[in-house]
């Protein structure tokens, strides 16, 4: 979220573009409103007064909406990103003090309470927006569950083209899937192409390419793979049925994939090389 502010270079006498449309939840609008109000009006902005210019979107679970006259549709359903360790099960914010409060307490005494004054946490999920793109693709960058009730949405219509999901690492976290999460929203959806995305540097890139290879067709010989490798090769391997397989590579950055109108997916780096 702090990098909104530093869009300013893109608008600022319309350097780049007059203002940058913004497509959020109600609740992300109210919290970038309560932490930085200059983003959302100029009558907050202070010192020069040079903020970007933004035109806010409010987006709503499972309503589809266009993308400023572009004829590109895409439609939110909401994932499960991790969990709240939280009394309440919409994530509020409370606004930062105005005062420091004293470094310790003005009367003497025990300050924390004690183990019996506190309560076990409540746990919900906390959510997150996952996409789907003119029916075409799926997008997910950070899931670690997906509901029952969004799979009417991601498996609607005709076979996707394209999804791509999270994978930070071979076992799952937390907040995001691992190698056997994906696979097994891979093999369910069964799109065309598969592409991981979110990873942390457990593997370098051409081993993640090699574990991905690993989803399709044909079984790799694992004799001289490194150990994680191997790992990665076996739980991506889990589940899969004799003679299916699945196509599936790492994403990066700068990575280009086309879509066409009839289905046709291509990329600049795995169909170039």
């Amino acid at each position: 979220m702090n990098g909104l502010d530093d869009l300013r270079g893109w608008t600022l006498r319309s350097a780049i573009q007059e203002c940058i449309d913004v497509y959020v939840s109600s609740d992300t609008f109210q919290e970038v409103k309560r932490a930085f109000p200059y983003l959302v009006s100029k009558a907050f902005a202070s010192g020069s007064g040079d903020v970007p210019d933004f035109n806010w979107h409010i987006i709503e679970d499972k309503i589809p909406f266009e993308i400023k006259d572009t004829g590109v549709w895409v439609t939110p359903f909401l994932v499960q990103h991790g969990r709240l360790f939280t009394g309440n099960a919409l994530s509020t914010f409370a606004p930062s003090p105005m005062t420091t409060q004293p470094a310790t307490p003005v009367i003497s005494g025990r300050s924390s309470p004690k183990d019996t004054e506190c309560s076990a946490p409540e746990v919900h999920p906390y959510w997150c927006f996952g996409f789907m793109i003119q029916h075409s693709i799926v997008y997910m960058s950070d899931v670690s569950h997906i509901p029952e009730d969004a799979w009417p949405i991601i498996e609607s219509g005709e076979r996707k083209s394209v999804l791509v999901v999270d994978c930070l690492r071979l076992r799952a976290h937390m907040s995001h899937m691992g190698v056997r999460e994906a696979a097994a929203t891979i093999r369910r959806l069964e799109a065309e192409r598969n592409y991981l995305i979110g990873f942390n540097h457990e593997l370098p890139h051409d081993e993640w390419v090699t574990v991905g290879k690993a989803a399709g067709h044909e079984p790799l010989e694992t004799t001289d793979m490194a150990p994680l490798v191997c790992k990665g090769v076996r739980m991506i391997s889990e589940g899969k049925i004799q003679g299916k397989g699945h196509w599936v590579r790492p994403s990066h950055d700068g990575l280009r994939v086309f879509v066409s109108s009839t289905g046709f997916v291509r990329d600049e780096t795995y169909d170039e090389s």
